[in-house]
């Protein structure tokens, strides 16, 4: 019997090495289904151990985690995660509840698991469905699949339309149903549809209204809350352990557009506006005026209907100067010759820019 070389006996390993199941665990619970105990992040990971105690050649890489994200689409941090672990050789086996996990869109889950996962030697099951690609039954799974994928999908379009027509309904009985309150208020502790005040934001809201009413600008409100030393909106929620993520932090300064996002919002008179907004292609998009659901007197009022109608009028006067007192640029000749005398302050220094204070005028002579 002739003995095998080395080369050999490496390609063995290397085989074998490569045929050890390497998977990655995927659960995901959407909006829809947080009242489900049935789907709950808990129940998808405890009926997969199970399953995972009767195959003990299969080793968890990691587990990949998606909580409160649809199932129309796939970008979502975890899956994407998980993808990059593909891409990288580290996970050769992909382990899901039942199909509707991986996702509830037809085209774009049949991919996955027709195309994707094939093409990259993915093993996939989903455990409910006993689903396996390494079975000889289901590695080509012909119109099962697509046919669960179809009805997964109907199911998610049903449950996001009723969900819809809820929060249109929630909205005309005048209940909140953000995510993250309004700067100045809070949600009731035993209801969170319910705004209250928040007396610290409330107290800089009232101030930022005088200020406006007495003729201030937004620029000027900024620079005098920054002055002060007063945190913005989405700092304040992170004192309060309402935002914990940094990519919804801005950069600790009051911007003028922050200002005049507060100045414009009628919800400090004790009125709710909602529906400014729709989803349209899964994108968000501006709904017209007549599209939005106004109820009055829903929660306490931080400052006046007569002040907020006052500060509009200001604001739009503002608009309107700004305007039309802009004037179409003028043609503008150069000559060679050079300036080096000084300038007062606020005075052209010939790029377009005003000088705070005296300097030296190098720009060219027009």
């Amino acid at each position: 019997m002739a003995r095998k070389s080395r080369k050999e006996t490496a390609a063995v390993a290397v085989q074998e090495a490569d045929a050890a199941c390497r998977a990655a665990i995927y659960v995901r619970l959407s909006v829809e289904d947080t009242h489900t105990h049935s789907v709950s992040i808990e129940t998808q990971q405890m009926i997969i151990a199970r399953y995972l105690e009767q195959y003990p050649e299969i080793s968890v890489y990691d587990t990949y985690i998606d909580n409160g994200a649809t199932g129309t689409n796939f970008h979502r941090p975890g899956f994407q995660q998980m993808l990059s672990d593909i891409e990288a050789g580290h996970v050769n086996c992909v382990i899901v509840k039942d199909l509707s996990r991986l996702g509830r869109n037809t085209i774009d889950t049949g991919y996955y698991i027709e195309q994707y996962f094939r093409i990259r030697n993915i093993r996939f099951i989903a455990v409910n469905e006993n689903f396996d690609t390494a079975a000889p039954e289901d590695a080509h799974s012909g119109i099962i699949i697509p046919l669960r994928n179809m009805i997964n999908e109907a199911y998610a379009l049903d449950i996001g339309r009723k969900i819809r027509a809820q929060q249109r309904q929630a909205m005309k009985d005048g209940k909140f149903i953000g995510a993250r309150t309004p700067y100045g208020y809070l949600k009731a502790e035993d209801d969170c549809h319910q705004l209250i005040i928040d007396p610290v934001a409330a107290v800089v809201v009232q101030r930022m209204f005088r200020w406006a009413s007495e003729g201030a600008g937004l620029n000027t409100i900024a620079v005098r809350l920054n002055e002060a030393g007063i945190l913005t909106p989405s700092h304040h929620k992170k004192m309060q352990g309402k935002i914990t993520h940094e990519n919804l932090l801005g950069s600790g300064k009051w911007q003028t557009r922050t200002v005049g996002v507060i100045l414009r919002s009628e919800v400090y008179t004790g009125d709710l506006v909602q529906g400014q907004t729709k989803t349209v292609d899964h994108r968000q998009v501006k709904a017209d005026a007549e599209e939005w659901t106004v109820v009055r007197d829903t929660h306490e009022a931080i400052i006046s209907r007569e002040q907020f109608a006052a500060v509009q009028e200001i604001l739009n006067q503002t608009a309107s100067r700004a305007k039309h007192g802009r004037s179409k640029p003028t043609r503008r000749i150069f000559s060679k010759a050079r300036c080096s005398a000084p300038i007062a302050a606020a005075a052209c220094t010939g790029s377009g820019i005003s000088a705070r204070s005296p300097t030296m005028c190098t720009s060219t002579i027009v």
